[in-house]
């Protein structure tokens, strides 16, 4: 036997059953060292526009008109759901939100001003003049 599997051994035979089930627990990665927070055996996968986009239950245009973060693996773009989480909390989203919304209402009121009338919208698209 190799000196490591005999120190094993030997380490096995010698501890209390405590100490037994948690250097178990920690082999098995239930546990980590030092009875810490447990860290994920596999990083997080990447997700597709698509899968994210269900998720999210926005529009793929949403995405990139947000600038949604994201990589691109093998020439396709690809997300991490909890860098996309964090973004869409962070200041920076925050204002390219409020930015988009000022844009919109400006054009809102263009259009209303060319067509000499209020346009009442439905699902987004003006659909009938009032």
């Amino acid at each position: 036997m190799s000196d490591v599997t005999s120190d094993l051994l030997a380490a096995v035979l010698a501890a209390t059953p405590d100490r037994k089930s948690a250097a178990l627990r920690v082999l098995r990665g239930e546990d980590s060292v030092g009875g810490g927070e447990k860290k994920n055996a596999l990083p997080e996968r990447f997700v597709t526009q698509r899968e994210l986009v269900k998720m999210l239950g926005v529009s793929a245009i949403s995405l990139w008109r947000w600038k949604v973060p994201g990589h691109e693996l093998g020439g396709r773009r690809r997300f991490r759901v909890s860098e996309v989480l964090a973004y869409l909390e962070s200041p920076q989203f925050k204002a390219i939100s409020e930015e988009l919304k000022v844009k919109r209402k400006e054009m809102r009121s263009a259009v209303s001003e060319s067509w000499g009338t209020r346009v009442k919208r439905k699902r987004g698209r003006p659909c009938a003049v009032v």
